[in-house]
């Protein structure tokens, strides 16, 4: 079902850009301006010089794309970059600590063909923002080069993969980043995450032939799913029914293929962690109408945030209770409220299809659109973090809160297998990829 070759993997050479724990960054969708100053003034050579950040440079946003593709020709020129001689798969084995608790996960790099979503090869479980995707078409299309890799999931119930992993990993690593915090970052958590939180990254090269062969011949009748990088994909999407077709045969074009890192569902390194919702601008009486949305769905129970453990304690509340049941945990208007609001047994909410599992389809369909429109999902704020959403009503910047628990992962497999698209910002898988480990040039064969 997926065409997942070995690519002509470009990499940074440690030896002229010194330490990696300075060149690599996170996706560009986690790098917002302050966090890109902190970054470039770590390395001249940190990945984010080309991948940019969430919004391209407001003072000459059209000229952010030709100075990354100047750059990178320079790198390549300079042998900051260099390119395997052979193509290969990469497999990066990451370290990091969350919470107190240590983790590590792995990840298969490589290049997947680039099909429409309509064959089933790759499924997203999301809609995208034209001008995000025009973003990365823009940097695409100048760079001839994909900077960062898309994350996307497989099953792998049996474990087939593992020998050709552990045969792999028996070898030295053909590059290792130590495990420091990222000192670009003020506070290093998920916002910041991808350059190695207390842990290790370590990347290993595959060419071994028989390896090749396995794991190409592993994902023929397996789909990989979008985790993060949907707009990457789209952009890859757009570049490749710009250019002429891939050439068939054993020596396809890299421009029919997209970098990807893929997951195991199960791999027990891999969070599926919540994104909460806030929202503000709302009228008295929008306001009033909202409260009543949630009273005719919703149960009632008042929350003590200063004796149950503030933000993070109602989250963990909400994440508790909903393991069988809608629950929202809701904070505001007034400084300090807060409610578990849990769905009343007497709503059939199976009655509104099968998306209704999530609590950010109710929440959408059946409060905040009534209220706000169509554009709801388009007004509201969204953040993993709910200490910051409940900061933000207290500073009176957001007039409600509402903290959701994760979006199961089974449920995410079956209907996003299904064909089905959830709510924006449903799902925040965590650990992010670092950006830099591996690039993927366009301009050649595979």
């Amino acid at each position: 079902m997926v065409d997942f070759r070995p690519i002509h993997g470009c990499r940074f050479d440690p030896d002229v850009v010194g330490s990696m724990a300075s060149i690599l960054c996170p996706p560009y969708d986690m790098i917002g301006p302050d966090l890109k100053q902190r970054l470039q003034q770590l390395s001249p050579h940190n990945a984010v010089h080309l991948e940019g950040g969430e919004q391209p440079d407001p003072s000459d946003p059209e000229g952010s794309y030709p100075a990354a593709a100047g750059l990178f020709r320079q790198w390549l020129d300079q042998g900051v970059l260099k390119p395997d001689d052979s193509p290969r798969f990469y497999l990066m084995r990451r370290g990091y600590t969350f919470q107190g608790q240590t983790r590590q996960h792995l990840a298969l790099f490589g290049g997947v063909a680039v099909e429409e979503y309509e064959t089933g090869q790759v499924l997203p479980h999301e809609y995208t923002r034209e001008p995000a995707v025009q973003d990365r078409v823009k940097l695409l299309q100048a760079c001839q080069a994909q900077i960062s890799p898309i994350m996307s999931l497989y099953r792998d119930s049996h474990h087939s993969l593992q020998p050709v992993f552990d045969l792999a990993m028996s070898q030295p690593p053909v590059l290792e980043v130590p495990g420091t915090a990222d000192p670009g970052a003020a506070d290093p958590g998920p916002a910041d995450a991808g350059t190695g939180e207390e842990g290790t990254i370590s990347l290993w090269a595959i060419d071994h032939a028989e390896s090749l062969r396995s794991i190409q011949q592993f994902f023929v009748d397996k789909p990989v799913f979008l985790a993060d990088g949907h707009h990457r994909y789209e952009a890859a999407l757009r570049h490749r029914a710009g250019r002429a077709a891939a050439e068939s045969g054993d020596s396809p074009r890299a421009d029919g293929f997209v970098m990807m890192a893929l997951v195991e569902f199960d791999d027990p390194g891999l969070l599926l962690l919540p994104y909460h919702r806030g929202v503000g601008n709302l009228s008295q009486a929008q306001l009033h109408q909202l409260g009543e949305e949630l009273d005719r769905y919703f149960d009632t129970e008042s929350f003590d945030l200063a004796g149950g453990g503030g933000a993070e304690g109602l989250a963990q509340r909400v994440a508790s209770l909903g393991r069988d049941r809608h629950v929202l945990g809701v904070v505001g208007p007034q400084p300090g409220a807060a409610t578990l609001r849990t769905l009343r047994e007497d709503v059939d909410w199976r009655q509104w299809g099968p998306l209704a599992v999530s609590d950010a389809w109710v929440l959408e369909e059946r409060v905040l659109k009534p209220v706000m429109g169509e554009t709801a999902a388009q007004q509201a704020y969204y953040s993993h973090d709910p200490q910051g959403l409940v900061d933000r009503v207290n500073a009176a910047e957001l007039q409600l809160a509402f903290l959701l628990k994760p979006f199961p992962r089974d449920i995410f497999e079956q209907i996003v297998g299904d064909g089905q698209r959830l709510p924006s910002k449903s799902t925040f898988f965590y650990p992010k990829l670092p950006t830099g480990l591996v690039i993927h040039r366009l301009d050649g064969p595979l």
